[in-house]
C-alpha cells in the first residue's frame, strides 16, 4: 500500500494500535468536541489537490467550515470514493482525530506546540508575478534557504482562506512545503493554488497542485465524529 504524505505517520501508528490486543474491552466511543462555537465566516467549501513526488502521486481534499478542517487521503484519483483514511481538525479546540473508516475507528492525535524557527536563513520573495489558476489570479512568492538547500515556489490566492495558516500549526508537520509557508509574513487569508519544492539546483522534489476548488454551503455531519465509530484507547 502507498505510503500517505501526510498521513504517514499518523497511519502506521493507528494501524499498529488497531492489530494490537483490539478487544472490544479496549473501546469506547469518544466524547464529541463542542464545534459549535464559532465565531468568523471566511471561505467554505472543498479544495481536492494532488501531491506529485518522484516516487508517488496521492490524492486529498480538503473540507472546509468555519474553524473545522477535514483533510481526506486517497490512493487514486477518484476523489468520489471512499477515503483510505481522513482527520479531522478542530483549530480553536487544538484537536486532531485520525479515523479509518474501513474499521469505524479514530484515534485522538496529540498535537506538538508549534514553535517558530529562529533560522535566519531564510529569504522571502513575493513577486508581482500573476497567472489565473482554477479561477484565481495568483501571485508567486517564493522562499529559499541555501542553507537546507531548498526553494519552494508559491501561487496564492486570497479568497479569506483564514484556516490555513493556522491549519498548519496546529498539523505542525516539518514537511518543507509547510514550515516554509508559515515563514512568510503576513499569509493570512492567502491559499496555495500551487507549491514547487526545488532545490536550489532547480530539481524537482515535490509539487502540490489544487485540481478543483469550490464554495459551497457543507452539513456540520462532515465534521463530527461518526456515532458508530469506536476510540481506540492508547
Amino acid at each position: 500500500m502507498k505510503q500517505i504524505y501526510y498521513f504517514s505517520t499518523i497511519c502506521v501508528f493507528f494501524i499498529l494500535q488497531l492489530n494490537a490486543n483490539a478487544q472490544l474491552s479496549n473501546f469506547k466511543q469518544g466524547p464529541q468536541p463542542d464545534i459549535y462555537n464559532t465565531k468568523s465566516k471566511s471561505f467554505e467549501g472543498l479544495i481536492k489537490f494532488i501531491q506529485i513526488t518522484p516516487e508517488d502521486t496521492l490524492y486529498y481534499t480538503y473540507y472546509i467550515k468555519d474553524r473545522m478542517v477535514r483533510m481526506d487521503a486517497f490512493e487514486s484519483k477518484n476523489f468520489n470514493e471512499q477515503a483510505e483514511s481522513y482527520m479531522l481538525f478542530y483549530l480553536d479546540q487544538k484537536m486532531i482525530y485520525a479515523f479509518k473508516p474501513s474499521r469505524k475507528m479514530f484515534v485522538n492525535v496529540p498535537p506538538k506546540s508549534f514553535i517558530p524557527t529562529n533560522d535566519d536563513n531564510f529569504r522571502i520573495i513575493k513577486s508581482n508575478n500573476s497567472k489565473k489558476i482554477n479561477g484565481y489570479r495568483c501571485y508567486q512568492w517564493r522562499v529559499r534557504n541555501k542553507n537546507q538547500n531548498t526553494e519552494v515556489s508559491y501561487w496564492v490566492a486570497n479568497d479569506n482562506f483564514d484556516f490555513f495558516d493556522d491549519f498548519l500549526k496546529l498539523w505542525n508537520r516539518s514537511e518543507k512545503h509547510a514550515a516554509y509557508f508559515l515563514k512568510v509574513p503576513e499569509n493570512k487569508g492567502f491559499f496555495p493554488l500551487v507549491s514547487e519544492e526545488r532545490t536550489t539546483l532547480r530539481e524537482e522534489k515535490m509539487t502540490l497542485k489544487v485540481v478543483e476548488i469550490k464554495k459551497q454551503t457543507l452539513n456540520r455531519t462532515l465534521f463530527e465524529i461518526p456515532a458508530d465509530f469506536k476510540n481506540y484507547e492508547h
